[in-house]
């Protein structure tokens, strides 16, 4: 009698710890989602870099490849996955390229890399603005006078884009990635990263830190050191977005 009532009882046993591991399973499940959709937030809030820049350095030159043996010299980052500056081509990082504006060739691996913009600081050889398409991407190519204030409020407005719709990025170049293009960035850390501690004395340091210092010029050191943010709303960023594009 009693082996036929537990044997009545069996299946109910057995179905009860199906539930019971049924339920752990599903509890389980239901803590992976959670993490992974957390780590997709996370993931969302991350800044995607342009390809070829990963190993990108402030202070260190690297080359950015374009194709056919050359690159972009003297290739640095500002700004992770938002602003970058250098020089013209050559075939080392550290050569000097030709004084003269981007071939059409560097200017399909900047739009194929993912940069949105490039602005060139000087007005010789400038032929006029350029925009290039490539497969799924197009880039702007404009030239702005470096030491033009009207010029670089220009650049910084299309900057702010950058960094407030989270999606492009800027290659600012001179003909050697010293003076001009980094004036243009040691400015624009002081305009938009101020609240994650670049005020323009260090952009002057910063601005100093990759000039040898035969040719660092006083002027120009002087020109960061006293800059003057612009104040207009539509060139101010939230101390969120300064937190996540400013270099440490």
């Amino acid at each position: 009698m009693a082996s036929q009532a537990f044997s009545l009882l069996m299946p109910f046993a057995t179905s009860r710890n199906f539930f019971v591991q049924g339920r752990d399973a599903m509890s389980k499940i239901a803590r992976f989602f959670s993490m992974l959709s957390l780590g997709l937030l996370v993931g969302a809030g991350a800044i995607a870099q342009p390809a070829g820049t990963e190993d990108a350095d402030m202070r260190k030159e690297k080359l950015f490849a374009t194709g056919s043996g050359v690159g972009l010299t003297h290739f640095r980052v500002v700004m992770p996955g938002i602003l970058y500056r250098g020089g013209t081509e050559g075939p080392r990082a550290s050569v000097d390229g030709p004084r003269a504006p981007l071939r059409n060739q560097s200017l399909q691996a900047l739009c194929k890399a993912g940069f949105s913009q490039a602005v060139y600081a000087y007005r010789t050889g400038w032929n006029g603005t350029e925009n290039v398409s490539c497969a799924g991407n197009w880039l702007q190519y404009e030239y702005h006078q470096w030491d033009n204030r009207a010029a670089l409020k220009q650049v910084f407005i299309k900057l702010h884009g950058i960094i407030t719709q989270g999606k492009g990025a800027m290659y600012v170049h001179c003909w050697y990635g010293l003076h001009a293009s980094g004036f243009i960035s040691a400015t624009a850390l002081a305009q938009f990263c101020g609240t994650a501690g670049w005020d323009s004395r260090r952009a002057a340091e910063y601005w100093d830190s990759v000039i040898p210092p035969k040719i660092r010029y006083p002027k120009e050191h002087d020109q960061v050191a006293n800059f003057v943010r612009f104040t207009d709303p539509e060139l101010q960023i939230s101390a969120q977005d300064a937190a996540r594009v400013c270099p440490p």
